[in-house]
């Protein structure tokens, strides 16, 4: 099997309030030097099998110029071989986006963008601290298009405080409308340490847009010590949202093939199938991880450690695990079960000599007899599929908990 490889970007113009990831705010010098730094690393990563898929993330890799990019990925390029039907996909901010880079990134042999609007309701953009209007995000797809990508997909949010259900219908109505191949949608998460972690604990006086709906997000409860739950929308309302996101885009042509992810057929995004398939993969970056030969490993999170350890010929590594047996079952069962195909039986029992159905019988019985998981047969193929019923769809980490 050919394995996939993720460049990490740790740049954005402006940090959203709900990001956790390793980024930092954009400063052409010092990525002019990371860039440096990256191309080092990524010429120590073995190449001696084809890529068969990568992702450029972040961050937001379209903060680097258009010569930078270019100058990243013909490096990559250059060094790795590809299969002859590689997927290439990077993320994409529609503020940071314009023609002459877009064609940039189409003529380096980038093949799939993944552009993040995350919504199509202006007030909800500016809560989230998002640097694109509506209009922006809907004339970035209509760009990207015409500067020769097919393969184009889009990241949608839910969840957000202050959002109702009409609102969210009109951002998936807008999303299709566009026909991108690829729709994601995400419930919003509040990780401890971000800006809107800080901002539900203990709301700001002033609200971040003049006017409309996103000022009166944070009239709902006194400044102080209160539930994080206070200002979100309610598990009721957000299990409605998905639910609806499930109907209207599979009526729409989509087909949903994991949790969050829907796509037109043919155009599944294959670098998250590589996870979810526990394929190998390699990452270059600050924070990124790999996992060859049944052995993780990730580089440091720290862009100062990480460039002075690539600059004195060091590995960036600070952190590798061998994953035993039981670690290797659970992960399987886990992460197949996030696609709505489900987990092949056989082909389960092929690769690791175990025949899950027997060998977590208990945990699988409970859940089923629940209503959140199911084993379908196949009459013509004689193979059986362990899958996520639609309950367990809404449940998933109640599911996925009693296998870890």
């Amino acid at each position: 099997m050919s394995p996939s490889l993720y460049v990490h970007i740790p740049f954005c113009l402006k940090r959203c309030i709900y990001c956790d990831f390793v980024s930092g705010i954009y400063n052409p010098a010092r990525a002019d030097i990371y860039i440096e730094a990256l191309k080092k690393e990524i010429s120590n990563i073995s190449n001696e099998k084809p890529i068969s898929t990568l992702f450029i993330g972040g961050g937001t890799p379209t903060a680097l110029s258009a010569n930078a990019l270019s100058d990243l990925i013909n490096h990559i390029f250059t060094h790795f071989s590809f299969t002859e039907n590689y997927e290439a996909t990077i993320e994409a901010n529609p503020g940071t986006l314009d023609k002459e880079k877009l064609q940039a990134l189409r003529s380096s042999g980038i093949n799939r963008l993944s552009i993040g609007i995350q919504s199509f309701n202006d007030n909800e953009l500016s809560f989230l601290g998002r640097i694109h209007t509506s209009g922006e995000a809907e004339q970035a797809v209509h760009l990207a298009k015409e500067s020769g990508f097919e393969n184009v997909g889009i990241d949608l949010i839910y969840g957000i405080p202050g959002q109702s259900f009409a609102s969210w219908m009109v951002t998936l109505e807008k999303a299709v409308s566009l026909k991108p191949k690829h729709i994601s949608t995400y419930e919003l998460t509040v990780e401890e340490g971000t800006l809107l972690y800080g901002y539900l604990k203990n709301p700001p006086t002033s609200p971040f847009s003049k006017g409309g709906e996103s000022s009166l997000l944070w009239q709902r409860g006194a400044r102080g010590d209160f539930s994080i739950k206070t200002l979100l929308p309610d598990e009721d309302k957000i299990i409605e949202m998905y639910e609806h996101t499930i109907d209207y885009l599979t009526a729409d042509g989509y087909s949903h093939y994991e949790i969050s992810n829907f796509a037109m057929p043919g155009y599944q995004c294959r670098h998250n199938i590589t996870y979810w398939n526990r394929g190998e993969y390699c990452g270059a970056g600050p924070g990124a991880h790999s996992f060859i030969n049944g052995k993780r490993f990730h580089n440091t999170d720290d862009l100062d450690e990480y460039l002075k350890l690539v600059s004195e010929n060091m590995s960036p590594v600070n952190g590798s695990e061998t994953i035993t047996e039981d670690m290797a079952l659970s992960e399987a069962l886990f992460l197949g079960l996030r696609k709505t195909g489900g987990v092949n039986v056989e082909a389960f029992s092929r690769r690791y000599n175990k025949n899950i159905l027997s060998h977590y019988q208990q945990e699988i019985d409970d859940l089923r007899e629940a209503g959140l998981l199911e084993v379908a047969s196949s009459d013509c193929s004689y193979e059986t599929t362990l899958r996520l019923t639609r309950k367990g769809l809404v449940l998933s980490n109640e599911v996925f908990t009693k296998f870890i």
